[in-house]
């Protein structure tokens, strides 16, 4: 009885152990794949968080380039851009478009097309139309040497270069014509004194030549003159100047007795309205006079007729602030030409009849300019034209000079102040000077150049 009972418990225990180890067994085996579920887990989140940090890294180098990036398939398909990118081809750069369907401009999918397809690195200049303006790209587009073979395309905004260029190349062309004139025409004239006997013993027509070539050659001088001022203040901007005090009156009484003839012949009058007065600035006195000379002259040129009333006005606001104007009520600017008055050679009046270099209310802008101040023009043809140039207290250093703490209006923009010249004291240009020698009042002679023939830009005869 005893052992059968013995062999029915050790026939359970038999049994039974498989399972009991079998248990066992999968509960270690539950534990090891939650354990290791866990690390895999753990492992997708360090995969997913390194994959952020270097999505992150990237978008943060291809914002560091500071240029438009692309990176393209060879289909076109876009990889990859940073948002400087996505403004200048108005694209959005997670969306992984194929450009060469959906970009607009001509020009533009031409040149990705071209990128998709080359096997070496090629650059290309753009224009692109953005916001209303014209902007100038230099591209570079490499092939890459992946195993998907994409290509990056850079953008370099060369606008500015390319204006300068374009500045540089119609500065040589109408130099070149300015200094071209006056030079033919005294060639003409040594020609015609050196080959023709008859005129070369002429003493009327010898002097009148001669009085004729200083004339051209005093122009080109002034051309010469005028150009090397201008690379000055363009090359070294305010660094060139010899800041001092200076009486803004004695500048004006300066400049109007160079003028003093020509406003006399053209019985203008010239009023100064200075508040406070007297009225002391810094600046560098000798382009303070340039300022000054050729806005004045330029009015007095432009307005031949009798009677111009020239009007420079200054004013300083309670912070420093200055504003000074040149004011002129003549035949004004036309709204047209308002843009470009400030060019290189720019003429407002096609005719050719205002003689000068052209280049006098550009070495005003960069006069201006390198005192820290700006310049801008107003017109109403046929009633009044006036040259506003503000400087903020810093560059002005009104503060420094002004007396018993008088300003134009506490509180108020300089500018706005000065809205008027009736209260101010006219200083009249009673002064004569014997007019320029005429080509018809001069003797002729049969061989001399003869007005018709010179290409005078000024629209004068030689």
């Amino acid at each position: 009885m005893v052992s059968w009972n013995v062999a029915i418990g050790l026939m359970v225990i038999a049994f039974a152990m498989p399972f009991i180890f079998l248990r066992s067994q999968l509960s270690a085996m539950l534990r090891h794949a939650r354990h290791a579920h866990a690390e895999l887990e753990r492992l997708r989140a360090e995969s997913r968080e390194l994959e952020e940090h270097v999505e992150r890294d990237k978008a943060l180098f291809l914002e560091a380039l500071g240029v438009p990036f692309l990176l393209l398939r060879s289909s076109g398909r876009l990889v990859m851009g940073n948002r400087a990118a996505g403004r200048l081809l108005g694209i959005d750069v997670e969306r992984k478009a194929n450009l060469l369907k959906t970009v607009e401009d001509e020009e533009l999918r031409a040149m990705l097309s071209h990128a998709a397809r080359t096997e070496s690195s090629f650059s290309a200049t753009l224009t692109l139309r953005r916001e209303g303006e014209e902007r100038v790209f230099r591209t570079k587009a490499t092939p890459l040497s992946n195993e998907e073979r994409h290509i990056g395309i850079v953008f370099h905004d060369i606008t500015e270069e390319h204006r300068t260029q374009i500045i540089r190349r119609d500065f040589v062309a109408n130099a070149s014509h300015e200094l071209r004139t006056p030079m033919t025409i005294i060639r003409g004239y040594l020609e015609t004194l050196l080959e023709d006997a008859s005129c070369a013993q002429d003493e009327a027509f010898r002097t009148r030549s001669l009085t004729l070539m200083k004339k051209h050659a005093d122009r080109t001088m002034r051309l010469v003159e005028d150009m090397l001022l201008l690379s000055r203040l363009e090359d070294a901007g305010g660094g060139y100047l010899r800041m001092d005090s200076l009486e803004l009156g004695q500048v004006v009484d300066d400049v109007r007795l160079q003028l003093e003839g020509m406003i006399a012949r053209q019985q203008a009058t010239l009023e100064l309205d200075l508040q406070p007065a007297p009225f002391l600035m810094r600046g560098d006195r000798f382009y303070w006079s340039q300022i000054f000379f050729n806005l004045l002259e330029n009015a007095l040129k432009n307005n031949p007729a009798p009677g111009l009333r020239l009007c420079v006005r200054a004013r300083r606001a309670a912070s420093g602030a200055v504003c000074i104007t040149v004011e002129d009520d003549g035949i004004g600017i036309v709204r047209e030409a308002l843009p470009y008055i400030f060019n290189r050679f720019y003429r407002a009046d096609a005719s050719g009849k205002v003689k000068g270099t052209g280049l006098g209310l550009s070495i005003v802008r960069h006069a201006v300019e390198a005192h820290g101040g700006h310049i801008r023009v107003e017109s109403e043809p046929g009633v009044r034209t006036a040259f506003v140039m503000e400087f903020a207290a810093d560059s002005a250093s009104g503060q420094d000079f002004s007396h018993d703490g008088a300003s134009s209006r506490d509180g108020a923009s300089s500018c706005d102040a000065a809205s008027s010249c009736d209260g101010a004291f006219s200083r009249d240009g009673a002064f004569s000077r014997d007019a320029a020698p005429s080509c018809d009042a001069a003797p002729s002679c049969d061989a001399a150049p003869s007005c018709d023939g010179a290409s005078s830009h000024d629209g004068t005869c030689p």
